[in-house]
């Protein structure tokens, strides 16, 4: 194996007039770096994205106890216009 690291950075062009080949990098430091830059870069992603599944966790949980004590009320209130059918039907 060489000593020589060499590593492509691989950035999507901006614009469509913008179509120079990828940067080459040999230097093993500048290598280090972006891996390092990239791996940041991941990091970052998975926080955003845990942040946005314990929001709609939390979301679904509210939704799930609200709709419970929906069910409850109507359960109720089912129970409240059988008892007063019966009452008037006598």
């Amino acid at each position: 194996m060489s000593n020589t690291a060499t590593a492509t950075q691989t950035t999507q062009p901006k614009s469509n007039d913008d179509k120079r080949p990828p940067q080459v990098i040999s230097d093993p430091k500048d290598v280090a770096q972006l891996v390092l830059m990239q791996i940041d870069n991941v990091n970052a992603k998975k926080d955003e994205l845990t942040i946005a599944v314990k929001g709609l966790a939390d979301t679904a949980k509210q939704l799930v106890r609200v709709y419970a004590q929906q069910q409850e009320h109507i359960s109720k209130l089912t129970q409240r216009v059988e008892a007063l059918e019966k009452t008037q039907a006598v």
